[in-house]
């Protein structure tokens, strides 16, 4: 593990600030969809490196936006790495990658967005 917090409340705090939070609200709805695409991208395309190394760019710079902090160092890593991983490694952080994000939705949505996680 990273020793890295899942989210910053003064980075949150300061988007709230300068777009509202109706707005910040709305966006992180489409920030949470985007990001369930990209990561099924990420790991339906293990061996599309280009489109992977796209993606988790994508998802580290939305995700910093937010102040979701662990989900970005993750993302920013598999950017960085994921040409020289081999498969297993590769697959071993998308999984990881995945908790991640997990762990950032249920917070995103039960702490920011005040939606109940039904469990089935």
């Amino acid at each position: 593990m990273t020793g890295m917090p899942l989210f910053d409340p003064a980075v949150f705090s300061e988007l709230n600030a300068e777009l509202g939070s109706e707005d910040v609200t709305e966006i992180l709805r489409v920030f949470l969809t985007d990001t369930l695409s990209k990561m099924s991208v990420i790991e339906s395309g293990m061996q599309d490196r280009r489109a992977i190394k796209r993606e988790a760019h994508s998802i580290k710079s939305s995700a910093a936006t937010f102040g979701f902090a662990e989900l970005s160092w993750h993302a920013r890593e598999l950017e960085l790495r994921v040409e020289a991983m081999n498969s297993p490694e590769l697959l071993e952080f998308t999984q990881m990658l995945r908790q991640v994000f997990e762990r950032t939705s249920a917070f995103a949505n039960t702490s920011l967005l005040n939606v109940s996680q039904e469990i089935a």
